[in-house]
């Protein structure tokens, strides 16, 4: 049958599903529709958006016998892997990813409907159905019971147990299965008992360190427990974690099972994909139970896929063009593999970075913890990585991936490296490592150069701050940035200088890698997009938090700091909002900061800071009538605001910052501040998350919870009071600045008058080095740290734009349709509005 032959007869059955009844029975057509030669895209073409939901509305007989039918053959293909139904396997594979998010817009999460609920998750066998389902034909429902034992009996259970599991499990472990069935995802395979415990690494005295500094006891003993070594080792898609390359048996690099893969992992995706057509405002990470099923402790051949992803992502070599091997297939499938891996590690509960052995050695889980409601795999998998070659691994896959969003840009030759897409997806991953594993925060910061890290990083902030499909990428960035600026070691590292020449306008300078975090996101606030306004308390958290460690700042970051706090001093800024003096409060502790523990190799800051004394001391000045005037005169009769610093107060609640001294105890203070005092706005909504694929095809996700609309005082301005300008002139510490200003500006008065006013700054810079500050600024202060604090919100912020970057990266072929998606909201634009 050829090509068209074949696309014309499948397309003609896929009409007879969704216009007359076909019987179960009918062997002929059945047989006919699984045989039938069709490609990914075709039957993704072939089957529209409209016939999937016509079958699911109107045809619900013909959906369940094809549902059941294709699941009865993949468990067939898993218990009898003959390379002669491989192409049939893959048909149904298709078919399955094609028809399951429609059917999962009608699942549990989304509208629930009865029908959907029995077939996917009933039990059926010796007990009736559900009442709902009472009217169906008794025919039908034995057609359907007929189907299900099929697939059962696939995986040897008996009969007469009255019991089979439910065709949602069926599906789940079946793709599991097949992501290592010999000859078709992976070479033939021996069971080999004791190839796992032969694999361990033996536990050095870097890992011990390691250990005790991130704070883990010794390994826990057990008698027995479920054992999460990878086995057997020679069916891992890739060495690295969990396997080196010596002990996987075959060529890591072979690229043959590429697209079998790819197949299966998409189904994976469609089955998965439930958490889409919940409400933002009811998801929880514990509420989906297609994903539940995928990370559970009895999923099948679940630890192998851990390492199998997380290995073919981190392996991935840009450098390799796609003559020298990396095929388009391949490189999709990294970026598949990706998205797969963040959505696994996106449900139930934290897995325990506590290590658990056996009496053989053997890392395990215990039952107890196995057994509790909420138990993922791949999140207990990556918190228990726990040795340095498996963490300084991880480390340099993402540094090496990350790097080519710029390194790109600047290849000599086009196409001589492969362009990977999936950065979104790595920063994602990158953010659960941080998270979830101790040992490898506390790795990167001591053992490795988190440099590296940084540079690409500060790159797509840079060149993302105009582009409103770019703020959701923006967002993981700064997320990125706060996490590690919580830790006193980051600040320190940042004091490498900074030699990279980047593919962009970034102004030039010479300094540290602190110095490019902070004109980055100068840039950002200066000229980024006017959505990134609730980010600003963020920006400057950042920089207040490595400011301690700040050895030498350059004449570049000086200058822009000491024009942020010109431009958040500025009456436009300061009475846009009752909160809009905090951003003030947070730039003066970085430059008291400097001054109190770094004044020796920071010249330059000072000197700006002098040069733009006035500035300093009219905020000092500020009285209430002064403010009322300034005020008017930047306002006058206006109601709308360009910058709302109290909007961004309100939408604070996302990320919450824990202050702490430099030793890591939290800090009380006598007075209880707001809640939003002590908080860093990051995100003006929980789950606006707009984002872009690595295309440019773009898309706003946005949260569909209520929120509330404020005005200020009722009358949408704000109105300086007596109140405020106490609160401003307790709130910002302007002490040491002041004296500064008071000792310093007389010396370079002095020598300027005696140059007759004309003063190279090099001198300048000279005498306020020789200058000692000793004895005359007030006593330093102690150092107080703003940590990131897990909740909710930025929780669900993750999820949200996870999904959309998924959503948007899957429309070749288009896996998922946006019309019933409730996570977020889906804006269409229309090729007029491209041109």
């Amino acid at each position: 049958m050829g090509a068209s032959a074949s696309k014309q007869k499948f397309q003609e059955s896929i009409r007879a599903l969704t216009e007359v009844d076909v019987s179960p029975d009918d062997a002929e057509f059945w047989d006919e529709l699984w045989k039938i030669p069709s490609s990914s895209d075709e039957v993704f073409e072939l089957i529209t958006p409209e016939d999937a939901r016509r079958l699911r509305d109107e045809r619900f007989d013909n959906l369940s016998t094809l549902f059941t039918q294709a699941t009865a053959q993949l468990c067939q293909i898993v218990e009898t892997p003959y390379n002669i139904y491989f192409d049939q396997a893959l048909n149904c594979v298709r078919v399955l990813t094609r028809i399951l998010p429609f059917l999962l817009e009608k699942g549990d999460l989304g509208d629930c409907d009865p029908n959907v609920e029995q077939m996917c998750w009933g039990f059926t066998g010796a007990e009736s159905v559900d009442d709902t389902q009472s009217n169906r034909s008794s025919a039908s429902s034995n057609r359907r019971s007929t189907a299900f034992a099929q697939a059962q009996i696939r995986k040897g259970l008996e009969e007469e147990q009255g019991f089979q599991e439910p065709l949602a499990l069926l599906i789940v472990h079946a793709a599991m299965h097949m992501l290592f069935l010999p000859q078709f995802t992976c070479d033939y395979y021996e069971e080999q008992a004791a190839d796992a415990a032969a694999n361990l690494d033996p536990v050095s005295q870097e890992d011990r360190e390691l250990r005790a500094e991130a704070g883990l006891s010794q390994s826990k003993m057990v008698k027995a427990g479920i054992p999460i070594s990878p086995r057997p080792l020679s069916i891992i898609w890739a060495p690295g974690c969990g396997v080196r390359a010596d002990d996987l048996g075959y060529v890591g690099a072979t690229r043959k099972y590429d697209a079998n893969r790819m197949e299966v992992l998409r189904l994976i995706l469609a089955a998965c994909c439930d958490p889409l057509y919940a409400p933002a405002d009811e998801y929880s990470p514990l509420s989906s139970r297609w994903l539940a099923v995928a990370v559970a402790a009895d999923a099948p051949n679940a630890i192998c896929l851990f390492y199998s992803l997380l290995n073919v992502i981190l392996t991935f070599d840009q450098n390799v063009g796609p003559f020298l091997g990396n095929s388009e297939t391949h490189v999709k499938l990294v970026e598949l593999s990706a998205q797969v891996l963040c959505v696994l590690l996106d449900c139930g509960l934290p897995g325990c970075p506590e290590p658990v052995r056996n009496e053989s050695g053997e890392p395990i889980v215990d039952f107890d913890e196995a057994s509790k409601g909420g138990f993922n795999m791949f999140r207990t998998l990556l918190a228990r990585i726990d040795n340095a070659r498996e963490l300084r691994f991880c480390f340099k896959g993402f540094v090496k991936l990350l790097n080519t969003v710029y390194e790109s840009k600047s290849a000599y030759m086009p196409n001589s490296t492969s362009k990977l897409g999936c950065y979104q997806e790595l920063l994602v991953l990158l953010w659960k490592f941080l998270e979830e594993n101790p040992l490898f925060m506390s790795h990167i910061l001591t053992q490795c150069d988190v440099n590296e890290l940084i540079i690409p990083i500060c790159y797509l902030l840079y060149m993302s701050r105009r582009d409103p499909a770019q703020i959701g990428l923006v967002h993981i960035c700064t997320f990125i940035l706060l996490k590690l600026s919580g830790e006193r070691s980051f600040g320190v590292s940042l004091n490498k200088p900074f030699n990279t020449r980047l593919p962009c306008d970034l102004p030039l300078f010479s300094g540290s890698h602190a110095d490019l975090i902070a004109i980055t996101l100068h840039k950002l606030i200066v000229n980024g997009a006017y959505k990134l306004v609730p980010l600003y308390s963020c920006f400057i958290t950042i920089v207040c938090n490595v400011s301690p460690y700040w050895r030498s700042m350059s004449l570049v970051a000086a200058v822009k700091l000491v024009n942020l706090f010109e431009l958040f001093s500025s009456p436009k800024f300061l009475y846009s909002g009752e909160n809009a003096h905090r951003h003030l409060a947070l730039l003066l502790e970085v430059f008291n900061n400097v001054i109190q523990y770094q004044y020796s190799g920071n010249q330059h800051l000072v000197y700006a800071i002098i040069r733009r004394k006035d500035s300093f001391g009219r905020l000092g000045a500020l009285t209430l009538q002064k403010a009322i005037v300034q005020c008017n005169k930047a306002y006058g009769d206006q109601q709308s605001l360009e910058f709302d610093a109290d909007a961004q107060a309100r939408a604070s609640r996302a990320f919450v910052t824990m202050e702490t001294a430099e030793d890591g105890r939290p800090l009380t203070h006598d007075n209880e501040r707001d809640e939003d005092e002590t908080a860093s706005g990051v995100v003006d909504d929980p789950n606006d998350t707009s984002v872009a694929d690595a295309s440019g095809h773009s898309g706003t996700v946005t949260d569909t919870s209520n929120t509330k609309e404020e005005t200020v005082q009722g009358s949408g301005r704000f109105v300086p009071t007596e109140a405020w300008v106490r609160e401003l002139k307790a709130t910002l510490p302007l002490e040491t600045i002041t004296r500064l200003l008071q000792h310093l500006v007389p010396v370079v008065d002095e020598l300027c008058a005696r140059k007759n006013g004309v003063v190279d700054e090099v001198e300048i810079l000279e005498v306020l080095k020789d200058v000692t500050m000793v004895g005359l600024l007030p006593v330093p202060h102690a150092i107080v740290i703003r940590k990131y604090q897990p909740n909710q919100y930025t929780a669900l912020w993750f999820t949200a734009f996870m999904w959309g970057v998924i959503f948007l990266r899957n429309q070749k072929p288009p896996i998922f349709d946006g019309q019933a998606i409730e996570l977020f909201q889906v804006s269409v634009a229309s090729e007029d509005d491209d041109e």
